[in-house]
């Protein structure tokens, strides 16, 4: 009989022994990769999958400087969405999945704290998105600044979200999908460490829609001139 795996999320405050060895080794799987891919690359045929390996490498790199940093550091909001749409465009094409589209309407200059943090928010929701247009669609993405809080809204037109899983679609293990039903709680959970809320939605036109509104001061800041 099989078992239901722990997916509580671990306490991330580990030593900084413990963080550094991970990290190194981490540091080495990432030059294997490479240089497989730098061997992939040398071949027209897999020139594509050479190139979605490099970025998922940088990416693992930028997990582990984020890991360094003890999550400080900013990024503007138009990096951290590049980033999160490249690896969700990466994974789809891999699995040969259905053609999905991104439709950006983004306010210049916000600034994020914690980018990593976001690119996690951002992922998890864009992956739900993914799910749940199985022939495929566009997902869109709004954010806006005022004085007083920053909003951004995630939205989709794939299935939407069954009713009776609506008012507990947070919380943990809450799915209809075998092994899903994480990635909603980690959303809620760094959105609340910024002090701001999350809620999802049914679109009147079909879909789903997630709106995340966290107060300025607290993760969002606007570039100087």
């Amino acid at each position: 009989m099989e078992t239901t795996p722990d997916l509580t999320l671990p306490d991330l405050a580990l030593p900084d022994l413990t963080t550094q060895c991970l990290i190194h080794d981490l540091n080495n799987i990432f030059q294997i990769l490479m240089e497989a891919a730098d061997l992939l690359s040398d071949d027209p045929r897999w020139e594509s999958l050479s190139a979605t390996i490099f970025r998922s490498i940088e990416r693992g790199r930028d997990i582990t400087l984020s890991m360094q940093a003890a999550n400080h550091g900013s990024a503007p909001l138009e990096t951290v969405l590049d980033k999160a749409v490249t690896f969700v465009q990466d994974s789809v094409a891999m699995h040969h999945g259905p053609k999905i589209g991104f439709a950006c309407d983004i306010e210049p200059g916000i600034v994020l704290h914690h980018p990593w943090g976001w690119e996690r928010v951002l992922l998890n929701l864009f992956l739900n998105s993914v799910h749940a247009m199985p022939r495929g669609g566009t997902i869109s993405v709004r954010a806006r600044r005022t004085d007083r809080e920053f909003e951004m809204v995630v939205a989709d037109d794939g299935l939407g979200i069954a009713p009776d899983l609506l008012p507990r679609i947070f919380q943990p293990n809450s799915s209809t999908r075998i092994g899903g039903g994480l990635g909603l709680h980690i959303v809620n959970s760094i959105v609340k460490s910024e002090d701001g809320t999350v809620s999802a939605a049914n679109r009147e036109t079909g879909g789903a829609e997630f709106t995340i509104t966290i107060p300025t001061d607290s993760a969002i800041s606007r570039a100087s001139a």
